[in-house]
């Protein structure tokens, strides 16, 4: 049957963990500058909340800070491990809510002169770090301004609760310096809330007395959330930016794209399926959409889950009738090896359409963890020859 398939823009996508946080796939967090062939320049910063570990900290005499380490550790990469990272980290001018929805287009304002760390470095994601005479995983050991602990410890009386202290320390802006070579680049992906995330400020007192202060960032009641800059698709795949930015959806004929950073889905419908009550053909066994990857993009892995929903026309979105915990992950849209495709069954979702003999919603497809995952990846389009974006369908004609 006829399937009609086009990359459909969505205002926004939800980058933020809080309200209503899940567990550990909301522990991490993306960082990098990327400018490849397929989605043009893309920049991910993000914004979090800092909590004190301990409130009202006794401090003494006058503080004075020696220095200041955030450990940041490594979740992965994704595009050149080679690539140079321009890091820059500010101040919050604002401060974020745990009550509030924050999006991939939240505009991030720092406070004036608030720069406290600017760093050029190469991510070594696989190589572990020594601290002393310990081994720790692969991390980022980040140098903080010296000023930053100084405004911390001079005001003691902002350390008695939480709540002061973020009125106090809004919270950090981290962003990067913008990719111009095609091919350059890469995204961190780090372990906020980690065990080894720490933030440690280095002080003496007046009377040269060493001590330490530690922030962290809170798994469960710390807010933050990735600011993605796709810079309106103006350097990515004209099929792309046609479908995205001037909404020619017969483009998807040829070819469909996905990132896990893109507010962008693919909108999947079938046109003439209800010609099928017409020719009798409405006893379904087995019905599954395909999704073929045979294109390979440098330095870059397809995402090992694709995610399918079902939106109404109305504009709400719900789970698919046929996907539950229970559905084998080779028919909910796991990445296949080795046939080098993605397969999800749509049976009663089609059999739904044909019991009703109408069709007022419509499928979704995208990456899973959206916001949460680099991956891209490019599928052929509708009528792209026998690898193109399909709908496979067993049935029995009736006696």
């Amino acid at each position: 049957t006829t399937v009609n398939a086009f990359n459909f823009p969505k205002d926004t996508l939800r980058t933020s963990v809080l309200p209503g946080y899940t567990g550990s796939t909301l522990n991490t967090i993306l960082l990098g500058s990327i400018y490849d062939s397929t989605f043009g320049q893309i920049e991910a910063g993000f914004a979090t909340q800092l909590w004190l570990s301990s409130t009202s900290p006794s401090i003494s005499g006058t503080p004075v800070t020696d220095s200041i380490i955030f450990q940041l550790p490594y979740a992965g990469l994704y595009g050149d491990s080679l690539s140079t990272h321009h890091l820059k980290v500010y101040e919050l001018l604002n401060p974020l809510r745990g009550d509030s929805v924050y999006y991939n287009n939240t505009h991030i304002s720092a406070l004036a002169n608030s720069q406290i760390a600017d760093l050029t470095f190469v991510p070594h994601v696989k190589d572990s770090v020594t601290i002393g005479t310990v081994k720790y995983l692969p991390m980022l050991r980040l140098r903080i301004d010296n000023s930053f602990g100084n405004k911390i410890l001079k005001n003691a009386s902002k350390l008695t609760t939480e709540i002061d202290f973020r009125n106090l320390i809004k919270g950090l802006y981290f962003t990067e310096t913008q990719k111009t070579t095609k091919k350059d680049g890469s995204i961190i992906t780090f372990d906020l809330t980690g065990t080894s995330s720490t933030f440690t400020i280095y002080y003496h007192d007046s009377t040269s007395t060493a001590s330490t202060m530690s922030l962290y960032v809170d798994g469960s009641n710390s807010q933050r959330f990735n600011n993605l800059n796709f810079n309106n698709y103006q350097l990515a795949d004209p099929l792309l930016r046609a479908q995205v930015v001037n909404k020619d959806s017969t483009k998807g004929q040829q070819k469909l794209f996905l990132s896990g950073l893109s507010a962008s889905d693919i909108k999947i419908t079938f046109p003439h399926i209800l010609n099928y009550l017409q020719k009798g053909k409405t006893g379904f066994n087995e019905a599954y959409l395909v999704i073929d990857a045979p294109y390979k993009l440098s330095n870059k892995k397809p995402p090992t889950q694709l995610s399918l929903y079902k939106m109404y026309t109305d504009g709400k979105a719900y789970a698919l009738e046929d996907l539950t915990t229970s559905t084998p992950s080779a028919i909910s849209g796991a990445y296949d090896t080795l046939k080098m495709q993605y397969r999800f069954t749509v049976t009663n979702y089609i059999q739904n359409i044909l019991k009703t003999g109408k069709q007022d919603y419509y499928l979704m497809l995208g990456i899973a963890n959206p916001g949460k995952t680099p991956a891209e990846l490019i599928i052929p389009g509708t009528k792209s020859g026998t690898k193109r974006l399909r709908l496979e369908l067993v049935y029995t004609k009736p006696k």
